[in-house]
């Protein structure tokens, strides 16, 4: 046995210790270590020692997530090293399987309709996981809102709720009751013990423990979660992922079509008294060809789908941080903030939940200062945010409040909530009005733009159809055509 490979084994024992103890240094320098390792190994003279390098990184992200059962809570290398593995063995597996169709000569049709099959199969996985997750989320808020209703003590009410089940809300509800019966707050426990719940409902929740509106707050977040129960139960005229799917297979139609078939009916009629392709096979040939002839582009693109669809399922599993965003979440909402449709949405979105910790701090008592204050640490767009964080300034100031709020540009309806309300006081009255009125007017529009957008992309999508079958079949129609005419003079 060569040095080589007794360091090899030292590393692999190392990094297994490393792992469970220290998770967060073993992601960050496995893979440096294993590059490192191959690399040395290969310029060596024992180059079979190259093939370690990926059993140590593995062995190193193994160990990461073995080490989530001692820790108090996941971390994100816990998260990314599960995501790592499940990768390396959806590869493994794709690969393997790829190659035994290579080896019965199943030729490219099969795989492409093998692989068409596993992105389904995981997008059907992904949307349940997502609809488990909400479904989850809602029972936990339903038991804890119907436990502070009935002024039951929470961490014997939900350990009574969790007894003689194992499903996924009764370990949810274990887990909050082990954090409150050591101390934590109702917020800090849901934070700990429930770490995929969502972060506009937790947002929500510690916004109301901080102004002692509790029970109220839960009642705002079992309002928010049914609205958008209802919302996904209403009829849809299209799947979102139909679009996505028909537009892959037309991809991959298309590009079998101009690699193995035009190129046949192009040479047949060049041959016959130098006949040209019709005009729109030239133009689907033109549009496509760039894709074909050059590897790297095809590459790219396929990059990008990757990259896109990864970032899409990672925002999507990943609860987002309000008081510490992400990079990725500041780049999202920025991106959706300067958007034409999509600044409507985000804006009348976070004006629900504000109106709402604005209504609830004002019945508790609170200053207008503070009642704005409270509403810094929502999950709501992060420039809509920047604007709260400006109409506080000029409060503070001294400034009226509802034209500090339409300078902020805040809304007039705000801004006669205070303004009106004020004299009158009923402003909690009135921002309770204007709550409903966010909440139906977002509904509203997200239907009519779902039953107005949908059929345009079904629209389009026929179009780009219909020209594909068009251009194939006029360079089949123009190749009989100059063939009879030969034939028949």
């Amino acid at each position: 046995m060569s040095a080589l490979t007794v360091i090899g084994f030292a590393l692999l024992f190392l990094y297994g210790i490393v792992g469970y103890k220290k998770p967060a240094i073993a992601f960050v320098t496995a893979p440096l270590a294993a590059v490192t390792f191959a690399y040395v190994a290969w310029i060596s003279s024992y180059q079979e020692n190259v093939l370690l390098a990926p059993v140590l990184f593995v062995v190193a992200m193994v160990s990461v997530v073995a080490s989530t059962y001692t820790s108090e809570s996941r971390e994100w290398y816990h998260r990314a090293a599960v995501l790592v593995l499940i990768w390396l063995v959806l590869v493994l597996v794709v690969g393997i399987l790829l190659a035994g169709f290579g080896q019965i000569g199943a030729g490219a049709i099969l795989p492409v309709l093998f692989i068409l099959g596993l992105v389904v199969i995981i997008l059907s996985s992904i949307g349940y996981g997502l609809v488990s997750r909400r479904t989850v989320a809602m029972s936990v808020f339903s038991t804890v809102g119907a436990s502070m209703r009935q002024n039951l003590p929470l961490p014997m009410a939900l350990d009574c709720a969790a007894v003689g089940r194992n499903d996924a809300t009764s370990r949810v509800l274990r887990r909050i009751k082990t954090w409150m019966v050591k101390g934590y707050s109702l917020s800090e426990a849901v934070s700990r013990g429930y770490p995929q719940c969502p972060s506009r409902a937790l947002a929500l929740l510690a916004a109301g423990e901080r102004i002692g509106q509790l029970p109220a707050a839960v009642r705002a977040v079992e309002a928010d979660m049914k609205s958008r129960a209802k919302e996904r139960t209403w009829l849809r005229p299209v799947h979102p992922a139909y679009p996505v799917v028909m537009l892959i297979i037309l991809f991959l139609f298309t590009m079998g079509l101009l690699r193995f078939v035009i190129p046949q009916f192009k040479a047949i009629l060049e041959e016959t008294n130098e006949g040209k392709l019709p005009a729109a096979t030239r133009l689907l040939i033109r549009v496509v060809e760039p894709v074909m002839s050059g590897d790297g582009l095809f590459l790219l693109l396929c990059l990008i789908a990757m990259s896109a669809s990864g970032l899409w399922i990672y925002g999507a599993w990943r609860r987002r941080r309000p008081e510490k965003p992400y990079l990725l979440s500041r780049l999202g909402d920025s991106l959706k903030w300067h958007l034409p449709i999509l600044h409507w949405f985000e804006n009348n979105r976070a004006m629900v939940q504000v109106v709402e910790v604005l209504r609830m701090s004002l019945d508790a008592g609170c200053p207008v200062n503070e009642a704005i204050r409270s509403t810094l640490r929502l999950d709501v767009n992060l420039c809509f945010r920047m604007r709260l964080a400006r109409w506080l300034q000029l409060v503070e100031r001294g400034e009226a409040i509802g034209d500090s709020a339409r300078r902020c540009g805040l809304g007039h309806a705000l801004a006669w909530a205070f303004d009106g309300g004020a004299e009158t006081g009923n402003t909690p009255a009135v921002l309770e009005m204007l709550d409903a009125h966010y909440r139906s007017n977002y509904s509203y529009r997200v239907n009519l733009a779902r039953f107005i957008l949908w059929p345009v992309g079904i629209i389009m999508l026929g179009a780009t159809v219909g020209f594909v079958v068009f251009a194939v079949f006029s360079a089949l129609m123009a190749t009989l055509s100059q063939n009879i005419a030969n034939v028949y003079p």
